[in-house]
């Protein structure tokens, strides 16, 4: 049985610039691609859809306010809502600086200003993004002390979503969404909750909502790829190679990766006592935030599960390692790594397994 829960009543016919800001590894990326594919759909119910190249987003993103209020002053009478989706703008909103700025530039203009987030539990979001950071090859700790660092540290990302969201009770004009990116909800499609929140009907036709175009940018290679990744960055680091400065550096592996079925089998980091340690630092403000947003219990959206850690330790036989072998040899052709390092990061990687 789905759980209902409450959220703020959106007018359709209400003169709005609506800004879905994310945030980062929460169905960001496939929200705005199918949003963007439904531009026509989305124009016909008044709705004018921000640009491929995020003309507006980009703008609000480097506090250029000109070309939002220009849109907003030069809206057709046809259109009454204009509409951003940019994970780019999941913090960059969130100061009284810009959300002021935003208000008094939409009020000018006879509009009102709204803002929507997916919110997702905070293990599943470090896992994400865990991956993620490794797969791009950027410096991250190991799984453990990356979760320490998202929770202790204040220069990290602010993933207590009372403390997060903070700000936004100091304009109570702003109309506020925020929609659980949960499996116990109704609508568990990100795109069509969203939709359907803001208020937008279904178009009418079999096909009703253009499906977004499909893409492998986002998508985890698994266990074995964080972990070649991982490796390939730590031994390029100690040849003395700066990894950042290489091509493609996030598509070889991840492309190797869904031609193996490795993505099939996806990282997962949390042993129990880590799961159980991010959950209770998190239990209290997320009760809090789910009771004020939603009108029930944290746990009817997200109930607790048992870990269940998926982690690649390396070959273990002496075929496994002679494949795994060879895979590097292949992924650092393609990553063009120079020569004249090769024998060397070799020497690390053989000296490593």
């Amino acid at each position: 049985m789905p759980t209902s829960f409450t959220r703020p009543q959106i007018n359709r016919d209400e003169r709005m610039l609506w800004i879905h800001a994310g945030p980062h590894k929460a169905a960001s990326s496939y929200v705005t691609e199918r949003l963007r594919q439904n531009r026509e759909h989305l124009a016909a119910q008044g709705v004018l859809m921000d640009g491929d190249n995020n003309r507006l987003a980009n703008a609000i993103a480097e506090k250029n306010y000109g070309p939002v209020e220009e849109a907003l002053a030069t809206l057709p009478s046809c259109l009454n809502r204009v509409l951003l989706s940019s994970s780019s703008l999941d913090d960059r909103i969130l100061s009284r600086t810009v959300l002021g700025k935003l208000q008094a530039l939409v009020e000018r203009q006879g509009f009102k200003l709204g803002v929507s987030y997916f919110v997702r539990d905070q293990q599943s979001w470090l896992n994400s993004v865990y991956a993620h950071r490794v797969r791009r090859f950027r410096e991250t700790p190991d799984f453990e002390d990356y979760c320490d660092y998202i929770m202790h540290d204040s220069e990290s990302w602010n993933i207590a979503y009372p403390s997060k969201f903070r700000v936004l009770s100091r304009f109570p004009a702003i109309a506020t969404l925020f929609l659980p990116l949960s499996r116990q909800v109704a609508i568990t499609d990100p795109f069509l909750a969203l939709v359907e929140a803001l208020d937008l009907d279904t178009p009418a036709g079999e096909q009703g909502w253009l499906a977004g175009r499909s893409s492998k940018q986002n998508i985890q290679p698994g266990a074995r790829g964080i972990w070649m990744s991982a490796l390939c960055r730590r031994l390029m680091v100690e040849t003395g190679f700066d990894p950042e400065v290489l091509k493609r550096k996030g598509k070889v592996i991840r492309d190797l990766a869904i031609e193996r079925g490795w993505d099939r089998e996806k990282f997962d980091g949390f042993d129990q006592p880590l799961h159980d340690r991010v959950s209770a630092f998190y239990a209290s403000s997320n009760e809090a935030f789910a009771q004020e947003h939603w009108g029930v219990s944290w746990t009817s959206l997200f109930p607790l599960r048992p870990a269940a850690q998926r982690v690649y330790a390396g070959p273990q036989t002496e075929a496994e390692r002679q494949e795994m072998r060879s895979l590097m040899v292949r992924v650092l052709r393609e990553l063009r790594f120079p020569w004249r390092l090769r024998r060397r990061f070799f020497a690390l990687y053989d000296a490593a397994i």
